[in-house]
């Protein structure tokens, strides 16, 4: 395999969550014709919010998707901030609410303490993953990979692990995410983008030398990518 991403403009917001949730959907039942079972892991934050309603309302045979987040805040299910607190009131407030979740976020009184049983849980999965959904920030983050955070270079070596706890230096809350290798072990990864901003950091993303958290994903050879941007 020796291809970029493919990059898939749409003219505004709502067309691209209309256009994405569908391929996702599409992609999904592929997985459920295939293997009788598929798996999707999606990103949080407010630019996946309308696309993810939109998604949970699509006939699938939810019960035998999993559904998982790609990273979430170490806070509890019901703050203002936690990305599954974000899923509840969009992807799981229609039919998707009967797929099978599993929250990184647990029990354990802090983060580092929680991302061994998160390991366990996501070990018991089936893998590869069907789909990965993720977002962008500002930095050229996605999930939860920040520059600024302690754990960073252990990310690329982590080719074992599922998950890791991250401290970022810049943005809030202490955080449980998915790793590269847990990341590129899927079959398909989308990315949703808004704005021209992030277009630009994309574009320099892309280059050749260039070392944003995103690069990780765009550069690998391993997983088919699709990146769906509006202004």
């Amino acid at each position: 395999m020796n291809n970029k991403p493919t990059l898939i403009l749409l003219p505004n917001r709502d067309e691209l969550n209309a256009v994405l949730s569908e391929d996702i959907a599409k992609y999904l039942n592929t997985a459920l014709n295939k293997y009788r079972a598929a798996s999707l892991a999606v990103s949080g934050g407010a630019t996946p919010a309308n696309m993810l309603t939109l998604l949970g309302k699509k006939k699938l045979d939810w019960p035998r998707i999993q559904t998982l987040l790609v990273d979430d805040r170490w806070v509890a299910a019901d703050h203002q901030d936690s990305n599954q607190a974000m899923l509840n009131k969009t992807l799981f407030s229609g039919l998707a609410a009967s797929s099978r979740y599993l929250p990184l976020k647990n029990d354990a009184g802090d983060v580092n303490d929680g991302q061994y049983a998160c390991e366990e849980q996501l070990a018991e999965l089936t893998w590869p993953l069907s789909l990965v959904h993720l977002g962008m920030g500002n930095d050229g983050h996605t999930a939860s990979w920040f520059h600024d955070a302690p754990e960073y270079p252990m990310l690329t070596a982590a080719h074992e692990q599922h998950c890791i706890a991250v401290h970022p230096g810049a943005a809030p809350y202490s955080r449980i995410s998915l790793t590269p290798a847990a990341v590129l072990y899927s079959e398909r990864i989308v990315i949703q983008v808004f704005g021209k901003a992030k277009r630009d950091v994309l574009e320099r993303a892309l280059a050749k030398d260039a070392d944003y958290p995103i690069s990780l994903v765009l550069h690998q050879q391993r997983v088919p990518v699709d990146i769906y941007w509006a202004p």
